[in-house]
């Protein structure tokens, strides 16, 4: 299946705007936080879904899982060890210490990942659960949707947002869950939204997805009623962004999105534990400066280049780190 150029302009877009909010503390309106925060994530998984429809091939559920595995699986495996290894520079410095370590390896385990490593098998287990859905009938997709929605207000309701460290070691494990849950119905939107989408000239899409990309803001921002509103931001603005830049990919204005398409693994893997947790060092420690509003995008833009050495390198010398075994 041949790459599309949009698909790459929407994954490097979010992934660069995930780096953005991660440094960006106090630098922008909350309006604008939650609605960047309502899509970043979820474009990926809708992303995953939209290509998915676009394939012709029916993999076995073994073959699927064996594929995937290799492709998200062992990268959640090497950058676990990579990120442990990091942190355990960072305790022998005294920036850490044995108890943030041992939280660290604890997450490893649940598959709640370091940083930004709990989105791997989020992917990799909502994949699976979407391949294994979509072949039964609409009862058992309908019956699976219900429960999910059912434990993810559940979860919401008596184990999201506890902050105290007996919380964060019981939140784990169904963290990982609720992860999961999230992604395949991402998935499914992705993969359905491309099989019913039937605009095909780039004006629509381009009004369409304008369209869309508005209501998620006014979604992830403005709440008409409590329950369930919540649901449509992450959804529609990702399929907003998929029909805003495949109404525009053939004027070739957005390269840069592109490359971090195509290298969004690696920013997803580095930027948070690594990238970030240097910056915050050599501002707050070394420099003496708060880590907080402009100071942050200052840092944002100072980390690009090293991300760009980040990729070079990965690609150049542990290529197999990121689940390929080649460029």
């Amino acid at each position: 299946m041949i790459r599309q150029r949009y698909i790459d302009i929407v994954k490097g877009l979010s992934i660069l705007c995930i780096v953005l909010l991660h440094y960006g503390l106090g630098a922008f309106p909350n309006q604008i936080n939650v609605f960047i925060g309502s899509f970043m994530i979820t474009a990926f998984y809708v992303t995953s879904g939209w290509v998915d429809g676009m394939s012709t091939k029916k993999l076995p559920i073994k073959i699927f899982i064996r594929k995937r595995f290799g492709q998200l699986g062992l990268p959640y495996l090497y950058w676990s060890g990579i990120l442990i290894a990091f942190d355990l520079v960072l305790w022998c410095f005294d920036y850490y210490d044995g108890k943030y370590i041992a939280k660290e390896i604890y997450k490893t385990i649940t598959l709640r990942g370091i940083g930004t490593l709990w989105f791997l098998p989020a992917l990799l287990g909502g994949g699976i659960i979407w391949h294994w859905l979509k072949q039964k009938n609409k009862i058992v997709l309908l019956s699976f949707l219900i429960f999910t929605i059912i434990y993810q207000e559940i979860y919401n309701i008596y184990l999201a947002g506890g902050d105290t460290e007996i919380a964060q070691i019981v939140n784990a494990p169904f963290r990982t869950i609720h992860n999961i849950l999230q992604a395949w119905v991402g998935i499914a939107f992705g993969y359905y939204a491309y099989k019913w989408t039937k605009i095909k000239g780039p004006a629509g899409l381009f009004v369409i997805g304008v369209a869309f990309i508005g209501f998620s803001y006014m979604a992830a921002n403005f709440y008409p009623f409590t329950r369930g509103w919540s649901y449509f931001a992450p959804l529609w603005g990702p399929l907003g962004l998929i029909y805003l830049f495949k109404s525009v990919e053939k004027y070739n204005l957005f390269g840069y999105f592109v490359y971090w398409g195509k290298n969004s693994l690696n920013l997803m893997l580095t930027h948070y534990s690594i990238t970030l947790v240097m910056a915050q060092i050599i501002f707050e420690k070394i420099l003496c400066i708060p880590f907080y509003g402009k100071i942050t995008l200052v840092a944002f833009a100072c980390s690009l280049p090293i991300q760009h050495l980040f990729v070079y390198l990965v690609n150049r010398f542990a290529i197999k780190t990121l689940g390929k075994t080649k460029q």
